[in-house]
């Protein structure tokens, strides 16, 4: 009788959404231009050309959102962005909103 393996990874949490998209993440070290993966009201996965420095406190900026937040993870592949607060919907929604330069 077969049985199945335990989940090692959770399952991707609902409300997640895939874009891709720039912001500006401020971090200690500097400005950091990335590219958002996909962002949800706890989390965000982002990539950049520079590895974001782990375990520091940033600001995540796009169009008019500003979150503090914490960088979970960083590798070579990207990084993990914990928000500090969940963001609302209208936050998210205000990061999916292309950006209009003037």
């Amino acid at each position: 009788m077969a049985t199945a393996a335990k989940r090692v990874q959770p399952a991707r949490k609902p409300g997640r959404k895939r874009v891709l998209m720039r912001a500006t993440v401020y971090a200690p070290d500097g400005a950091f231009t990335v590219w958002i993966r996909d962002i949800s009201n706890g989390e965000a996965q982002v990539t950049s050309e520079a590895r974001l420095p782990v375990g520091c406190d940033v600001i995540v900026k796009r169009g008019p959102l500003f979150a503090a937040a914490y960088i979970a993870r960083s590798d070579a592949n990207g990084a993990a962005i914990e928000f500090y607060r969940d963001l609302s919907d209208d936050e998210i929604e205000s990061v999916l909103t292309p950006v209009i330069a003037r």
